[in-house]
């Protein structure tokens, strides 16, 4: 059985293990994300003992959230 993501209630953390990571790319389970981990989505940035962690930021420009000028808000040009 796959493991299901995670979705918290209200806002996504900066930095995110596997299964919130997975739900902030869009993915249907944990498996299919760390399957993308190395291609489509970045490798993990932290990692402190058992704790394997994502940057928001990191997965945003994977995602297509971030332009490669640094933009991800119109507000941010005006």
């Amino acid at each position: 059985m796959a493991r299901p993501v995670k979705i918290p209630t209200g806002s996504w953390p900066a930095r995110m293990p596997a299964d919130l990571a997975a739900g902030y790319c869009g993915e249907r389970s944990v498996d299919a994300f760390l399957r993308r981990v190395g291609s489509e989505y970045p490798l993990p940035t932290v990692k402190q003992g058992n704790r394997t962690l994502w940057l928001r930021q990191d997965l945003d420009q994977a995602i297509g959230l971030v332009t490669q000028d640094g933009v991800t808000d119109a507000a941010d040009v005006l």
